[in-house]
């Protein structure tokens, strides 16, 4: 029987080391890159996640000495909660993901919305979800640059985020997209970088990016319209050209992936954002890979 209980700090090696080789296996098996590059890019999520919502980080198990079978993540945000990643380790019995979705489900109880992530090319993953009644609410193409292009010239009107700025953020992001993600946003603050955008003393959009040293995760971004996120995108190009990124993007806003593109990004495979319960769309944005699916 599988059981699901709350990952412990002593677990970490393990769990990360499930969550790298289930997504490594998946998508080299489709000719994809896999979103965790290394096992100790898989710890650092681990980790950060362990800090940043310890009540919803867990793994299944099995055997009478608890043997650790797959690892997920849900993250509660007042009316909504986000779940993932989630992963079973290669060559595990079946069960392990319907198993961790009845838990975060359990934790996300008070949320009226639950939303996730998944891989368009993963079949498995999609009858889960269905059966369990997510349904999509938008496709979510995950791009990838092998380096960032500038643009012919820096738009104008975006400045850089600055610690004033994080409060407003908070309220301007709840306003929009529903999840109360102000302990994300202070933390995306605190650790990477953002640009913000005012119309007439007002703020009209916001991204955050966050340069590593294999790449830049850029993301997350709202916009009152996709021509402000796309003038966005520019200026995160605009400020670290020629540095691989990646970008999790929206297909309800194609002004933005036509810019994207245009930057030197492609699409690696697409996504699909599912939900459950009601979903509104902000007028643009760029999904966060941090936490995911929020």
């Amino acid at each position: 029987m599988t059981e699901v209980r709350r990952l412990e700090a002593r677990d970490l090696d393990e769990a990360s080391a499930i969550l790298y080789e289930a997504f490594a296996s998946v998508y080299r098996r489709r000719g994809h890159t896999p979103p965790f590059p290394n096992v100790d890019s898989a710890v650092w999520l681990c980790r950060a996640y362990l800090d940043l919502d310890p009540d919803g980080c867990a793994v299944a198990t099995v055997g009478g000495a608890g043997a650790i079978v797959g690892v997920g993540f849900v993250h509660p945000r007042g009316a909504v909660a986000s779940i993932g990643p989630l992963a079973a380790r290669p060559g595990a019995r079946a069960g392990v993901g319907r198993a961790l979705m009845d838990h975060f489900h359990e934790v996300a109880a008070g949320a009226s919305s639950v939303r996730l992530f998944q891989d368009a090319f993963n079949p498995d993953s999609f009858g889960l979800y269905s059966r369990l009644g997510y349904r999509i609410v938008d496709v979510a193409p995950y791009l990838l640059a092998p380096r960032m292009t500038a643009p012919p010239r820096r738009p104008p009107g975006a400045r850089s985020l600055v610690p004033g700025d994080v409060d407003a953020i908070g309220r301007y992001d709840l306003a929009l997209t529903g999840a109360d993600r102000a302990r994300d946003i202070a933390l995306l603050a605190a650790t990477g970088r953002g640009f913000v955008v005012e119309r007439r003393g007002v703020l009209a959009g916001y991204l955050f990016y966050r340069p590593l040293s294999t790449r830049v995760i850029v993301g997350p971004a709202v916009a009152e319209s996709p021509e402000l996120l796309a003038d966005l995108v520019d200026t995160v190009a605009d400020a670290l050209p020629d540095r691989p990124a990646v970008i999790r993007g929206s297909a309800a806003a194609p002004l933005v992936l036509a810019r994207a593109f245009e930057r030197g990004f492609r699409v690696d495979h697409l996504g699909n954002l599912m939900a459950t319960g009601p979903y509104a769309s902000p007028p643009a944005q760029l999904y966060a890979l941090f936490p995911e699916s929020l």
